[in-house]
């Protein structure tokens, strides 16, 4: 994917791609009127988008509101809507969520110069600039103004973002170019994916008054209204949506439904009303004060909760998270596109959070954690040829390279390239954590204690601590690396716990030209404060954290096969073994935890695969979620983990799609157990 190029013509905005014009930077009577801070064609968004919404009373109370716009474009409508909720002093609290749709979307630079001579917006562009994505096919999840904003940017084709997803949407901007010029946006499938995606009583609007999208709101099952058009447009659409009818009954969905799947909040039921959170103390407990536990901590805290982290160390970072030196970068699968789409969505979530989080810790003069260094993958070429062009990977930030271009660095395998991710980078686990700590201040309290036992009781969640100690909490989220299968939950979670050996390196002569991390193998990072990190091994079935030689030996013996006779062993300053925790799929268990007794009962027969059976939509344990078995890459993948949990906890738009929900469900061992019969 690339940015989309901005074109003028005649001193107006328009799209290379489409032939359509952005918006009109013509200031008309209309715009004038009553608008204090007059901005370019904000006319045409007060009469179209914003009363034919019912905005603002209509977002007046809640603590949540959601937009969905289809056809983002110049984020005109996005910066006019942020003003007004910002501004308004009626609205409480509350947070937006807008859900940004682009499948062409423009650069921030191209933001800034079409807003260049709006001085009333002039905050909002530099807000949404600092923090726009960068052009990977994918969601992006981001926080603007402290939080109160969340743009939900979703760069794809606009079927692909609102397909298998539940947004619980309260109000539509239809704003995608002309049907006659862009007639994928304003399709049947379309239609019915908005109604899908509906909260009931949500609205939509548009400029458009064609034929085929009133037809097709109505056949979505929306009321549909012509009304006065803005300027030259004598009539426009607007529309209602009511709700999913009986399809809030008990056993409303089908096996190719997959009900077991359906998350917390998500049903046809809770969409007819639900905006609050059933968590109404604002109070939880996580067990675990590593990466992703603190990660959710903060999440949490952003959303205004207090937060007790349990930890039987007593500090952050003193188990799995003491590791001194992890890599950030995405996990690039061929033959998996729901991984890949969890790990790049989670890499590029993780670079962000990493660069604000440091600008902070700046500020107070912390100890710097993340060096966006860059990373060389070896990769098999075929594979990374065939991952390229299937993703259409933006070579700004995804290319192979020329090993030659490396002094000293050579690539072991015949049939293998090094690709570098300009955007990976090596973070200090301790000190980041320490950040985390940090950010969330007074709302986060650490208690040192080890739990023992977990059990339900009296609607609540009560921990047991192996010296006496009950904690009892409403909203429970474990994130312990080591101990969950000892914690006496009726909960299937199949997990091992892998052993895994570092190495810090001496600084050498070569050291000045090592300035990328490399990943062939194991990886090995450029030199920071004065020492190179090489690691992990993978031992199963090992419970010592003793160092072992051998295991130094094997991690010099790999570096040296792509920087060859450059280390020995006299060169191992120091070295770290610890534990991480791994499922037998490899992969993350993050969300609601399911209850496991309906589970086996109401799909006991789900091996069967019968179509014409209804069954019931998934049950969870009340205030039960985990963040766990992230092995490896934790530390990519526990920040968008933590808005997961925070996102399910505060009944929000979830920042990934359905499938990668599913993907990462602690349902789905269950399920797949059913099925198996």
């Amino acid at each position: 994917m690339q940015y989309t190029n901005l074109i003028w013509r005649d001193g107006q905005p328009y799209s290379e791609l489409f032939d359509d014009i952005y918006y009109s930077p013509v200031i008309s009577p209309e715009d004038v009127e009553g608008d204090e801070g007059i901005v370019s064609g904000s006319g045409e968004f007060e009469h179209v988008f914003f009363k034919h919404n019912g905005l603002p009373e209509r977002w007046q109370g809640k603590p949540r509101f959601v937009i969905g716009e289809l056809g983002f474009g110049s984020g005109l409508n996005c910066l006019l809507t942020m003003r007004h909720w910002l501004q308004d002093r009626r609205r409480g609290d509350g947070r937006l969520h807008y859900i940004a749709i682009e499948g062409y979307p423009l650069s921030p630079g191209s933001i800034t110069e079409l807003f260049a001579k709006d001085e009333a917006i002039r905050p909002y562009v530099d807000e949404l600039v600092r923090h726009y994505p960068p052009p990977i096919k994918g969601t992006h999840l981001r926080h603007l103004f402290d939080g109160r904003v969340c743009i939900h940017f979703h760069f794809m084709d606009v079927c692909d973002a609102l397909k298998n997803t539940s947004m619980n949407v309260d109000a539509w901007y239809l704003d995608g170019f002309a049907p006659a010029k862009n007639p994928a946006m304003w399709t049947e499938e379309v239609f019915q994916h908005l109604a899908s995606n509906s909260r009931a009583g949500a609205r939509c609007s548009t400029y458009t008054a064609a034929g085929v999208v009133k037809r097709g709101l109505q056949q979505a099952g929306f009321d549909v209204e012509k009304v006065k058009g803005h300027g030259n447009k004598r009539e426009m659409i607007t529309a209602r949506y009511h709700g999913h009818g009986d399809r809030v009954e008990a056993s409303a969905y089908r096996y190719s439904e997959k009900p077991w799947f359906i998350q917390p909040g998500k049903t046809k039921a809770a969409a007819k009303a639900r905006y609050t959170s059933s968590h109404a103390s604002r109070r939880a407990t996580i067990i675990g004060a590593g990466v992703a536990g603190l990660s959710v901590a903060y999440s949490l805290v952003r959303r205004g909760w207090t937060v007790d982290v349990i930890d039987r160390q007593g500090d952050v970072a003193k188990e799995s998270s003491a590791n001194p030196c992890a890599i950030i970068y995405p996990r690039l699968s061929i033959n998996n596109d729901t991984d890949f789409d969890f790990y790049l969505a989670a890499f590029y979530y993780s670079v962000y959070q990493l660069n604000l989080l440091q600008a902070q810790s700046v500020l107070l003069s912390s100890e710097p954690f993340w060096y966006e260094s860059g990373m060389l993958q070896m990769i098999d070429s075929k594979r990374i040829d065939e991952i390229i062009k299937k993703y259409r990977f933006n070579h700004d930030y995804l290319a192979i390279d020329d090993v030659g271009r490396y002094k000293g660095l050579r690539c072991p395998e015949d049939d293998s390239v090094f690709v570098e991710h300009r955007s990976a980078g090596v973070v200090l686990p301790v000190p980041l954590c320490k950040a985390l700590q940090q950010a969330c201040g007074d709302k986060l309290n650490i208690i040192r204690a080890e739990v023992e036992q977990i059990k339900r009781y009296d609607e609540r969640w009560s921990c047991q601590a192996a010296d006496g100690q009950l904690f009892e909490t409403d909203t429970l989220i474990i994130a312990s690396g080591v101990c969950v299968e000892d914690l006496d939950l009726e909960i299937d979670l199949p997990v091992e716990i892998i052993r895994g050996q570092v190495a810090a390196l001496n600084e050498v002569d070569a050291s000045a030209d090592m300035k990328k991390a490399v990943n062939a193998g194991k990886y090995f990072t450029p030199l920071i404060n004065g020492m190179h990190y090489l690691g992990a091994t993978y031992n199963r079935g090992v419970s010592d954290t003793s160092i072992n030689d051998e295991d130094n030996a094997d991690l010099l013996t790999i570096l040296n096969g792509f920087y060859p006779d450059t280390f020995d062993n006299e060169d191992v300053v120091s070295s770290w073994a610890g534990f991480r925790l791994m499922t037998e799929d490899r992969v993350p268990i993050v969300g609601a935890v399911p209850d496991r007794a309906f589970f086996k009962q109401e799909y006991e027969d789900i091996r069967h695969g019968n179509n014409q059976k209804g069954y019931a939509a998934a049950r969870y344990m009340d205030g039960l979620y985990v963040s766990l078995a992230h092995g490896s890459r934790g530390f990519t993948s526990s920040l968008l983990s933590a808005e997961i949990i925070a996102s399910q906890i505060e009944a929000e738009p979830l920042p990934v799609s359905d499938d990668v929900m599913a993907y990462l469900s602690p349902s789905r061992f269950i399920v797949n157990n059913l099925k198996r019969g």
